[in-house]
């Protein structure tokens, strides 16, 4: 089911109020407008499962296959997962 407002901006609110009274939160529309946040959810865990396995190789091609803007912070979150490894994290993946 897809909502009609996803209160992205202040007008899409006004809206909203206006059409159903004072409403703090949406109504959650599930990943139908954002499919792209599960996909990344579980490219991150499959990255998380392979790093704390000890595949770096895996690891480092599929970070090397991420958009720029997200490999630093991909490489933060896969570093503090690590803390569960008995591996410890490659100096050439940066």
């Amino acid at each position: 089911m897809v909502h009609k407002y996803n209160f992205e901006n202040a007008t899409e609110k006004r809206l909203a109020d206006k059409e159903l009274g004072h409403v703090l939160m949406p109504h959650p529309d599930g990943q139908v407008k954002h499919p792209e946040h599960l996909e990344q959810h579980e490219m991150l865990q499959i990255l998380q499962r392979e790093a704390i396995s000890g595949n770096f190789e895996v690891v480092k091609k599929t970070i090397s296959e991420l958009p720029e803007h997200q490999k630093k912070d991909t490489i933060t979150m896969l570093k503090r997962s690590m803390d569960v490894s008995r591996y410890t994290w490659p100096e050439d993946i940066t």
